[in-house]
């Protein structure tokens, strides 16, 4: 009775986020719901207590967030994107699956898809207009590439820090499964997308009017470098690295993302000394910003998996997922992709799939987990990419002054491709 009860709870939660409430609201609600059918609700509000204050999760993201507010305000962002899209302007061929790169890369390095695309858009979209591409095929490019999983390769974004928290692997070891899957799915999904642009380009004529993004910035070299320098040095002072051995003896299990970020940020605010008192402030506020809008998921995220264990679901839903064996990729991913193409998310379905299910399953076979949470992620992001709903979508749209869902018809057959590949290669090797 009381799971039946629970699988109504989530079917008016899955109505709401679909109506466009808030989804933090939604899962903390849903979760209360959960806690009251079983007669547990103090234990929802212990779990909100607890991860407000869960350091490890709470650490490497916010620090990112703020490093990223100090790359927006120095236009450090901007400057990477203007030397990444040169070299790429002289190759018509390759320009349009270029401009999804770059956006990739952007993503890497500024843990935000609407600020990825915020920080190549009014770049990218006057070159590839100039160049004769259709401004929704130019937007779609945009969201394809600022949005389809270049945070993945992230350590400091929220689904990757859900992924080692809950197998408790090796940050490396997880990097590594998700650097794998995306790579895979991204390439994928480019391939087919660029295929669809020449094969079937827009009819619909859209009156975009560009400017010269050479006046909204001056980047040179040094600012180019600043957004990949804390993500490359985490990449490379990793166990096993004799090149950074001394490093190493003082982090033997590799640097913290909270400690890289804090430290280029350091950096960046010292090369920047006229602006000391404003860049603080503004990294403060990055950190704050990360607190308000991903600390908050993942807290009612997590409020949302107790009152599902409560009622005994998340038990049902990880014995369902060990049983399935080599399906569990499928069910696994595909439910995650579905919760965030309908509530625009790619970081509240991720974290809670990963909280959930992967404490459990790690137990059994981490290395099973880590794929599972690494498809999870996959399938959260691409889902996110293809939603009318999520921010990435509504921004690129009005640039160029559309319905989100003209980009949604652009994207959904490649990322659909690409996922559904890569998880069939992923039963097979």
């Amino acid at each position: 009775m009381t799971e039946s009860i629970g699988i109504l709870i989530i079917v008016i939660a899955g109505f709401a986020l679909i109506k466009g409430i808030d989804v933090r609201f939604v899962l903390f609600t849903a979760g209360i719901a959960l806690g009251i059918a079983s007669g547990d609700v103090v234990g929802i509000f212990d779990e909100f207590q607890k991860s407000m204050g869960e350091g490890k999760t709470i650490a490497p993201i916010c620090a990112s967030m703020g490093y990223a507010f100090l790359l927006r305000m120095t236009g450090c962002d901007k400057a990477m994107v203007h030397y990444l899209l040169t070299p790429i302007k002289k190759l018509s061929w390759f320009l349009l699956p270029g401009s999804c790169i770059v956006g990739l890369l952007t993503n890497i390095a500024i843990p935000s898809q609407t600020a990825a695309a915020a920080a190549v858009g009014p770049i990218l979209i006057p070159i590839l207009t100039a160049a004769g591409f259709h401004p929704l095929i130019a937007a779609s490019a945009l969201v394809l590439g600022s949005s389809g999983g270049g945070d993945l390769f992230n350590p400091g974004e929220p689904e990757v820090v859900s992924i080692q928290v809950g197998t408790g692997a090796p940050l490396t070891q997880v990097m590594d499964a998700l650097a794998q899957y995306e790579i895979i799915a991204f390439t994928i999904a480019v391939i087919v997308f660029v295929g669809m642009s020449y094969a079937k380009p827009p009819i619909k004529n859209i009156d975009y009017i560009g400017h010269d993004p050479e006046e909204d910035h001056h980047p040179t070299l040094f600012k180019a470098i600043m957004p990949p320098l804390p993500i490359l040095t985490l990449l490379l002072v990793r166990p096993g690295n004799p090149l950074f051995a001394p490093l190493l003896s003082v982090y033997p299990q590799g640097l913290p993302v909270s400690h890289a970020m804090v430290f280029f940020g350091f950096l960046l605010i010292m090369f920047n000394a006229k602006r000391i008192s404003a860049l603080t402030n503004e990294f403060f506020k990055g950190l704050g910003f990360g607190y308000a809008q991903v600390i908050s998921l993942i807290i009612t995220a997590n409020c949302f998996i107790a009152g599902l264990e409560s009622i005994g679901f998340m038990q049902s839903i990880i014995t369902f997922i060990l049983q399935a064996g080599p399906f569990a990729h499928i069910a696994g991913s595909l439910s995650v992709w579905a919760m965030a193409v309908i509530s625009g998310s790619g970081t509240a379905p991720s974290v809670a799939f990963s909280n959930g299910v992967l404490p459990s399953m790690s137990v059994i076979d981490i290395h099973n987990a880590i794929d599972l949470g690494a498809l999870g992620a996959l399938g959260s992001a691409f889902g996110r990419t293809m939603s009318p709903a999520a921010a990435v979508m509504i921004f690129a749209a009005a640039l160029i002054g559309v319905s989100p869902l003209e980009i949604v018809k652009r994207t959904a057959i490649p990322l659909m491709i690409g996922l559904i590949l890569t998880i069939s290669l992923s039963l097979i090797f």
